[in-house]
């Protein structure tokens, strides 16, 4: 028999810090790096959003739906750095 928890925790705190944190980083990358190195960032940064689903949702501390929960926290971090450079490059060659 298993004991129902009292105070269920929130299931999608870390998949939106996860989201945050992709957010600022892709923000952080298109101000203050280089153009010309803007995209090694982004990879660099794919991989922290990666590690970072990760560890919030190992800190946790809950075993169901672990890893459904870090793939689309991982997921959309890496879409979000994807939507943030596509903006960039539509920025740069848009006629000024």
């Amino acid at each position: 028999m298993t004991v129902p928890e009292l105070a269920p925790r929130r299931r999608y705190g870390g998949i939106a810090t996860t989201w945050g944190f992709a957010l600022l980083v892709g923000l952080a990358i298109a101000v203050f790096v280089p153009f010309e190195e803007r995209f090694r960032w982004f990879g660099l940064a794919g991989g922290a959003c990666l590690i970072f689903a990760f560890t919030a949702h190992l800190i946790d501390g809950r075993a169901k739906g672990f890893v459904f929960r870090v793939g689309v926290a991982a997921l959309g971090g890496i879409t979000i750095l994807g939507v943030v450079a596509l903006v960039m490059v539509l920025a740069a060659v848009s006629p000024a």
